[in-house]
């Protein structure tokens, strides 16, 4: 289970939503994950969708919850 650091998490959330207004400005479709967050935003891009199914199959399998969202507290 996750046992980092509420700062830890916090930077690695705000990492992942500055990823996010980046990719909105240039129009493309991304996945990132760090250290203790993911985000992604896909317009059907295969290797976007494959990235981020296997990365929910890790999530599962290390005790994280895939469906969470975060992005809401931004």
């Amino acid at each position: 289970m996750n046992n980092k650091s509420n700062k830890q998490i916090e930077k690695a959330r705000q990492f992942c939503q500055d990823v996010k207004i980046l990719a909105q400005k240039y129009n493309v479709p991304f996945f990132v994950v760090t250290d203790g967050a993911s985000a992604t935003s896909n317009n059907g891009c295969p290797a976007i969708k494959n990235a981020r199914d296997n990365h929910i199959l890790w999530e599962k399998e290390n005790g994280y919850d895939p469906n969470e969202d975060w992005s809401k507290d931004f």
